[in-house]
């Protein structure tokens, strides 16, 4: 009974990915969109193709395919 105690105590410091809204990446991301003037772009993927208003209403899956879509477009348009 120890041994299970023991190891359900170390997982009180574990945080699951959908309580993590974004990551530093995605809000430098964001931040790399708004300095480029991408914000409508950002929007209007995010409400037309995802049906959300913030990535954070994403499963982690959806929200790290529109963060990659939104990465790739930020380097297009930055050429």
């Amino acid at each position: 009974m120890d041994m299970h105690y023991a190891y359900l105590k170390r997982m009180e410091s574990y945080v699951p990915e959908h309580a993590r809204p974004i990551s530093a990446e995605g809000l430098n991301l964001k931040a790399a969109i708004d300095e480029a003037n991408l914000t409508e772009m950002w929007d209007m993927i995010l409400s037309l193709d995802y049906g959300v208003a913030e990535p954070n209403q994403l499963s982690p899956e959806k929200r790290d395919e529109f963060l990659n879509v939104m990465n790739l477009l930020l380097q297009a348009f930055d050429k």
